[in-house]
């Protein structure tokens, strides 16, 4: 985007508490409720739109939230519709739920209801997204790769998203999957990117594009690779184990934050650290 939204963006590492604590999905119904009691679920994603449909409905009226509008596109032609296109057009939080990235980009990339929704983040609206609907917050997502092993080179596959997040490649159920290796591979692919991996019932809330902060039971993983120094990625050299010198870690816990302009991350009391 040329311009910074003046939107948030709520990125969900999957599996969020719906029965105790809910702090996730209260901060997603607290700002539905803070503006006109709406919301737009979209289960563009799963394969199970009913059954998922149900499930959010009862969580979010729960929390307070007046209306929920289902917008469940089998087809890309449904994202055309007009009736689909009221319906986001009426809400100020959308919140996309898990499955298939592909499907997300495929189903509704440059159509009406995106155009809609990237409309009302741009004016201060709130997108939301858990497991899949994180993947495909960002201009380049992560759609394949193995976990709980080292990266193979060649078993990674990327894809264009959604763009809501520029320069950052988001990974969900992180720690729980062992996705540390597919991460690297994807910073390694182009380390402007920075590779944030989001924990189960943990998320991200990126305000204005400018820093995000972490909420949830488990951490957050940033991989910075504007300092690596070798990557045995190449053209000559696309298969085996992928080997990466000089990628910086950081781990966020429960309210720390992360200076995306800066690249630092800093916790609550703790002054910011400028870089030159």
């Amino acid at each position: 985007m040329s311009r910074k939204p003046k939107g948030s963006l709520i990125i969900i590492g999957g599996g969020e508490d719906k029965e105790r604590g809910k702090s996730i999905l209260e901060e997603v119904a607290r700002r539905a409720k803070k503006r006109n009691g709406r919301l737009a679920l979209v289960t563009v994603a799963t394969q199970q739109p009913e059954e998922v449909a149900e499930e959010y409905t009862k969580v979010f009226k729960e929390l307070g939230v007046r209306t929920i509008d289902v917008v469940d596109i089998r087809a890309r032609e449904e994202a055309f519709l007009d009736s689909n296109v009221q319906k986001i057009i009426k809400s100020f939080v959308i919140f996309f739920t898990g499955g298939d990235q592909l499907r997300i980009t495929s189903q509704i990339g440059d159509s009406p209801v995106f155009r809609c929704m990237r409309d009302i983040h741009e004016q201060g609206g709130t997108i939301a997204g858990t497991s899949a609907g994180a993947a495909a917050m960002s201009e380049t997502m992560l759609v394949g790769g193995p976990g709980d092993q080292s990266n193979e080179i060649s078993a990674l596959a990327m894809a264009p998203g959604l763009g809501f997040m520029s320069d950052m490649v988001i990974d969900s159920h992180f720690a729980q999957r062992g996705r540390i290796g597919r991460l690297l591979g994807a910073v390694s692919q182009n380390p402007r990117n920075l590779g944030v991996g989001i924990d189960e019932d943990t998320a991200i809330i990126v305000d204005h594009a400018e820093s995000f902060r972490v909420t949830g039971s488990g951490a957050v993983y940033v991989l910075d690779g504007a300092g690596v120094s070798y990557s045995s990625l190449s053209e000559e050299y696309p298969e085996g184990i992928l080997s990466i010198f000089d990628v910086k870690l950081h781990v966020l816990g429960e309210d720390d934050i992360f200076d995306l302009g800066n690249r630092r991350p800093y916790s609550p009391g703790q002054p910011k650290v400028r870089t030159a």
